[in-house]
């Protein structure tokens, strides 16, 4: 049987983006299964819009916004999962979430995903800028900003790191 033209185009589009989404996951999840499970599902659900999304200038910016969306969907599922009704925690959160990921869920959503796509995808500021919709002085400054953010953080986490 052949393969139709959306097919062999959405199979490219899965064989070039597929190793990037991964990566965005794993860096928003800390766990290998839960962003193989969540780069799935967003590109799932590409393909379903494939015929809409095939035509736009970046269907890897349409679904990779899908997937930070479905990572953030995680968090607070598993944040709501982990916490008693009084507020108070009722399970550790799994080993499993790397540091850096934690330190990543303070940032504000898109400083987030701005510093997730420059130095974890290794997009331009103005790749970012121009996904993100905003001007790219915007995007220098969340870098910076979120740099400073996720060092504390860390630090925080492991004081003894100071002197490293």
């Amino acid at each position: 049987m052949r393969q139709s033209e959306d097919e062999l185009a959405f199979d490219s589009f899965v064989a070039d983006v597929g190793k990037r989404l991964l990566s965005q996951a794993y860096v928003l999840t800390g766990s290998k299964e839960e962003a193989q499970d969540l780069t799935q599902e967003a590109l799932l659900r590409a393909w379903k819009h494939w015929s809409t999304i095939g035509r736009y200038d970046s269907p890897e910016g349409w679904t990779r916004r899908v997937l930070h969306n479905l990572c953030i969907q995680s968090w607070k599922k598993t944040r709501r999962a982990l916490t008693g009704l009084d507020g108070s925690t009722t399970v550790e959160i799994p080993e499993h979430h790397g540091e850096i990921a934690q330190a990543m869920r303070s940032l504000p959503g898109d400083q987030a995903r701005a510093l997730l796509m420059h130095d974890g995808m290794d997009m331009s500021v103005s790749e970012v800028a121009t996904e993100l919709k905003v001007p790219v002085g915007t995007v220098k400054s969340w870098l910076s900003r979120s740099r400073k953010l996720v060092a504390a953080r860390l630090e925080q986490m492991d004081p003894d790191s100071k002197g490293r």
